[in-house]
């Protein structure tokens, strides 16, 4: 299974509270992605992993946005 299929998975996995979501999620982050020191430099290999950091990341944002209600929305600055 892909990561895209992983996260996918978890994205709509009801039965999960998001809490739980970000973990799996967090989970899925390749631990090899934080040792690229530079990225000229990286192989093939750790630019897939750095790849795969980024989707997963990305899906936790989507976790962690929050919908602007209506009142928050007319609200004046």
């Amino acid at each position: 299974m892909t990561i895209a299929e992983q996260i996918r998975q978890i994205m709509r996995s009801e039965g999960l509270a998001e809490s739980e979501k970000l973990d799996r999620l967090h989970a899925l982050i390749p631990p090899d992605v934080f040792k690229i020191d530079n990225l000229s430099q990286a192989t093939p290999a750790q630019l897939k992993l750095l790849q795969d950091g980024f989707a997963v990341s990305e899906a936790m944002q989507e976790l962690n946005a929050k919908p602007l209600t209506k009142k928050q929305k007319l609200k004046p600055r």
